[in-house]
């Protein structure tokens, strides 16, 4: 028989515990809650992530670039711009792209690559006192003799106009001078065969008036061109001659002509130290046509991007190109963020 305590023990446990039937009941209920809960939160993910993982029709790149494009905020003093990849051939940024204007320097590129196209680069020139009338002193001398590479090198490097007027008549006068009784005729061959390549390559909007880019007077410079044409030949130039064309990404070289006469020459291009990667550049100004510059540098190993500036100030088209290397860079960084 349960004596009073007993009973009292046994009523306070019953209070505090369940019994196994009551638990098992509790069991099965908070099992189906679980299940349920499980299946909503499974649900939900499944929808989250389906949405995530929506991919966008069309160019992914060009649909990221709408929200990250560094380029579309982006002011210049330039008429005209013009960022390609080269790799790729995307265009990065265009700006008046294809719009005729005046070159000036930039029109020894095609100086360059007529000259290479036609003579070998350990040929001789040999300067005359004809050559140096030209404007700017270069530092060259009447009578040195030059490999035709050297005085390309520092034609391009130090924008020299006394050296495209040598390259333009030795190489019009097909390497013999001597025998040409017309130096202005081997010339004006030299720059019929320059307005030859641009037809060949394409450049619709692009004509020279001589091998320098000087001003041929008030209202006409010596070539003409867009900012898309430029890339081409740019691009056309490095790919076929980069030995000739890699001089210009230093701040100076050391030259030394065939008489053993060393030339310091400094880059005329004044930020050739600040854009990370540089390949290729090349600089012009004149009162016609304002500051241009045109650069190739690598955004990464084997990646090569070429930038062109038309119509800018003197000092203001290096901070146009700089802005566009930045912008470049930018746009890379978080394409491969995204």
């Amino acid at each position: 028989m349960k004596t009073k305590l007993h009973q009292n023990m046994l009523t306070k446990y019953h209070k505090n515990h369940i019994t196994l039937k009551q638990a098992s009941a509790l069991a099965i209920v908070l099992g189906v809650g679980l299940v349920l809960t499980l299946l909503l939160q499974g649900f939900l993910s499944f929808a989250s992530g389906a949405k995530g993982d929506e991919r966008p029709t069309g160019n992914v790149k060009e649909k990221i670039s709408k929200v990250v494009n560094p380029f579309d905020t982006i002011s210049l003093v330039a008429r005209a711009a013009y960022v390609q990849d080269l790799k790729t051939g995307e265009v990065l940024f265009a700006k008046n792209e294809n719009e005729r204007l005046p070159l000036a320097s930039i029109t020894k590129l095609m100086t360059t690559l007529v000259a290479r196209e036609h003579m070998s680069g350990s040929v001789v020139v040999t300067l005359t006192k004809d050559d140096l009338k030209a404007e700017g002193d270069s530092g060259l001398r009447p009578g040195e003799r030059w490999r035709l590479d050297d005085i390309l090198n520092a034609m391009l490097l130090i924008s020299s106009n006394d050296a495209a007027h040598a390259v333009a008549g030795f190489v019009g006068a097909d390497g013999h001078p001597e025998k040409f009784p017309d130096m202005a005729l081997a010339r004006t061959q030299f720059l019929q065969m320059m307005n030859e390549k641009a037809l060949a390559l394409g450049l619709d909007q692009t004509q020279f008036f001589n091998e320098s880019g000087l001003d041929v007077s008030d209202t006409q410079n010596g070539g003409y061109g867009s900012a898309k044409n430029v890339a081409m030949l740019f691009e056309e130039l490095w790919g076929k001659y980069p030995e000739v064309i890699e001089v210009t990404a230093h701040r100076d070289a050391r030259i030394y002509s065939q008489d053993n006469i060393a030339h310091i020459l400094p880059n005329t291009n004044e930020i050739v130290g600040k854009i990370p990667g540089l390949v290729a550049s090349k600089t012009g100004y004149t009162e016609l046509s304002g500051g241009n510059l045109a650069i190739i540098f690598d955004r990464g190993i084997g990646d090569p991007v070429i930038i062109v500036v038309l119509g800018s100030g003197y000092k203001e088209r290096f901070d146009d190109v700089q802005k566009l290397v930045v912008a470049t860079m930018e746009r890379e960084f978080k394409l491969a963020k995204n």
